[in-house]
């Protein structure tokens, strides 16, 4: 999967707030992988049934606060099949920075 531009029509994100990305997307990786999810993950509600609602995971950009479940209605249909947890954690970060 190529990674897109995090910067889409607005506020280019801190240093702080790379290095917070970043830091989710190594814990989403960690996580996976200590879970021995089965890739690929073919759509979001293959994707869903590994974050079901109530994850305490979340992610935090710009102040505002968003559970990883409910990041994965923003996921562009396009990124699937997720190959990998580098894979999914991209597209869940990614979707975080969508977040109005």
């Amino acid at each position: 999967m190529v990674e897109k531009s995090t910067m889409i029509m607005g506020e280019e994100p801190s240093p702080e707030d790379i290095a917070e990305l970043d830091n989710l997307k190594i814990q989403i990786v960690e996580q996976l992988r200590a879970a021995d999810v089965k890739f690929p993950i073919r759509n979001k509600d293959e994707l869903a049934r590994v974050y079901p609602k109530g994850t305490r995971m979340s992610c935090t950009y710009k102040g505002k606060q968003i559970s990883i479940h409910d990041l994965i209605p923003l996921i562009d249909d396009r990124v699937f099949p997720l190959e990998n947890a580098g894979d999914t954690a991209t597209a869940l970060v990614s979707s975080c920075q969508l977040v109005k």
